[in-house]
């Protein structure tokens, strides 16, 4: 196939053409960014801003901005142009319902949509004209929320005794679906039903419970939540749940008499709604001289013997009926009280009285024990002490003695034989150093005694009456082996010193003491070997 020159001329203008338009396009993309929000959410019956911008280049003008929506058949429906030049027009379907936010800035083409509806939901268009750059455009999707409006339906009459029964129940209707649930503290069941529609979800909640007079006012509250609220919604209601009680009759009591005054026989019975009371009596009418007042029969004569008889009390309500009977008897005579709070006080009192006693006694008696162990204590602790002072004393006498005795007589005897033994130096020093060592022993003897009669006097009686048998035991060793000694010393060793025997002659023996006999020689030789 040949083209003519014509033919390449208008060729190549066509090419020039369609390059022309595509560079434009291209640099129309490069050089501009409508900015918008993808989704944007509103709630019926409010308004909504449908946000459009553009930043312009250099050189770069924007001459107008562009609303429309995408129908469901795909066709764009005008909403709004806004022009630099002539204002705003909005198309005659949405006058009154769109304003431009900001007039006076060409690049915002920002507008309000008010008193948003279901049928506002869908694809909006917004494209920016502009010079050189050409045309630019964004989408975004409009979604309305329809907020429920929650309603709360009481169920039939709750009656005390009927099976499962329908409480109450929550209907909400919304876009998208609302969610109901129930807040109670009475123990029950609950069923959902949904229903959808065009462009809303209907939910229903109902609550069941088996009526028994414990719910009987209590709360029953339908919460209801969706998106479209801030705060959920909740409504409340009441539980009427209708019963009738057990009935009983009080006042009969303490025992009614001939001429007793205010007598009143009380019907107790409790019921939703409040029953009606029916007063009669068993076979007769009912005395001539009482009153109903509620519950109550009054008698407001004194009463006598004609009062007598079976009183029946009858209580109804819608729910169902009961009845109570009570005989009555009375007595001739007016029955002696027993005064139980004062009983109760004099018991209280006597006892009391008792207690004090007894404690009194008890602490006397307590005291005067302590008193005379005490006293017992004391005697016996002065007994040993003194008895203990007295043996140290005889001790003390009897050991002395008996060392003086031994000393003279052996000085005596020494002499006689040995007249220059008073001037040796070294037996004068013997016989004292004997005499010393007698004597420490004595002292030591009559301290330890003392110490162990002190001790006595602080310990218990029966530790006193032990130390006691042991201190007199002690005592007697002590005389017995003092005894022995003088025996050895004074009698035992006259048969191997001739010289002792001899001056034994002068002395005599007396309580296992040896004493000098009566004698015209002025003589006496103490316990140092000393001549007086």
């Amino acid at each position: 196939m040949y083209l003519t020159f014509r033919d390449n001329q208008c060729w190549y203008k066509h090419v020039f053409l369609r390059t022309l338009v595509f560079l434009l396009c291209c640099r129309g993309h490069l050089t501009g960014i409508v900015k918008t929000e993808k989704s944007i959410t509103a709630v019926f019956g409010l308004d909504v801003t449908l946000p459009c911008y553009y930043q312009a280049q250099e050189e770069e003008k924007v001459s107008q901005v562009v609303w429309s929506k995408k129908s469901s058949s795909g066709l764009s429906i005008q909403i709004a142009i806004l022009n630099t030049e002539y204002g705003a027009y909005v198309s005659p379907a949405y006058t009154g319902r769109v304003k431009e936010k900001s007039p006076l800035n060409a690049e915002d083409g920002t507008i309000i949509l008010k008193n948003a509806a279901q049928a506002d939901e869908g694809t909006y268009q917004c494209r920016v004209n502009t010079f050189p750059a050409g045309n630019f455009e964004a989408e975004l999707i409009l979604k309305v929320l329809v907020p429920p409006l929650p309603t709360l339906n009481v169920g039939p009459q709750l009656k005390e005794g009927e099976g499962k029964s329908l409480a109450a129940s929550c209907t909400a209707e919304g876009n998208p679906a609302p969610t109901v649930t129930w807040e109670t503290k009475v123990f029950g069941t609950n069923h959902t039903n949904t229903a959808m529609h065009p462009r809303s979800t209907s939910v229903t909640n109902e609550f069941y419970v088996v009526p028994t007079r414990s719910m009987n006012g209590k709360s029953l509250t339908c919460v209801v939540s969706h998106p479209g609220f801030q705060i959920e919604k909740r409504i409340s209601h009441v539980l009427d749940v209708a019963y009738i009680s057990d009935i009983s009759i009080e006042g009969h009591e303490e025992g009614w008499f001939a001429g007793k005054e205010g007598a009143t026989l009380k019907c107790i019975c409790d019921g939703n709604p409040t029953p009606q009371f029916k007063w009669s009596r068993l076979n007769v009418s009912l005395p001539k001289d009482v009153k109903l007042e509620g519950n109550t029969l009054i008698f407001q004569s004194t009463l006598s013997q004609e009062d007598e008889g079976t009183y029946m009390c009858q209580a109804t309500n819608p729910v169902s009926s009961r009845q109570k009977s009570v005989t009555v008897s009375i007595s001739e005579s007016q029955p002696k009280k027993v005064d139980v709070v004062s009983i109760s006080l004099v018991s209280v009192a006597v006892v009391t009285v008792i207690l004090l006693v007894i404690l009194v006694i008890t602490v006397l008696l307590v005291n005067r024990h302590h008193k005379r162990r005490t006293k017992r204590l004391s005697e016996k602790i002065e007994e040993l002490s003194t008895l203990s002072r007295e043996a140290s004393r005889r001790r003390l006498n009897s050991t002395t003695a008996s060392t003086d005795t031994r000393m003279q007589l052996e000085e005596s005897i020494h002499l006689r034989n040995h007249p220059d033994s008073l001037r040796d130096p070294s037996l004068s020093s013997m016989m004292g150093e004997e005499c010393d060592r007698r004597s420490y022993s004595t002292l030591t003897t009559v301290r330890e005694t003392e110490t162990q009669t002190e001790l006595l006097s602080t310990v218990p009686d029966e530790d006193v009456k032990e130390e006691n048998e042991d201190l007199v035991e002690k005592d007697e060793q002590i005389e017995e082996k003092d005894q022995d000694q003088i025996d050895r010393d004074g009698t035992g060793g006259i048969e191997n010193q001739p010289f002792i025997k001899q001056g034994m002659t002068h002395f005599y023996q007396e309580n296992g003491t040896l004493r000098a006999k009566p004698s015209t020689n002025g003589i006496y030789i103490n316990g140092r070997g000393h001549l007086v």
